[in-house]
């Protein structure tokens, strides 16, 4: 996608990624995180990033443009396990211990 998506698109995507993410925090024994507008916010990001870039890149960083740097990026990103054990949460607040 050239332009940026509508929020009707964005709205529509959410639940899908919302799916897998709660999925995904279940497995590794975390939650989302509890405040809602930072879940929401973080999510819609996830589901323009897949829309617009065609991967859930991370909202909280900006892709460089090279593949191999952005890989890193999408969610859950590489850092996410560091960032768990270091502080408790990741990066973006979405995945909570």
């Amino acid at each position: 996608m050239t332009t940026a998506p509508t929020q009707e698109e964005i709205a529509a995507l959410v639940p899908k990624i919302r799916a897998d993410t709660e999925k995904f925090a279940k497995l590794k024994g975390w939650t989302l995180n509890p405040n809602d507008p930072i879940t929401e916010s973080v999510l819609e990001g996830l589901a323009r990033n897949k829309l617009m870039r065609g991967k859930r890149f991370c909202p909280c960083r900006l892709p460089s443009g090279d593949s191999e740097i952005d890989k890193h990026y999408i969610c859950p990103c590489r850092d996410l396990d560091e960032d768990m054990e270091k502080d408790g949460h990741c990066h973006c607040y979405l995945y909570m211990k």
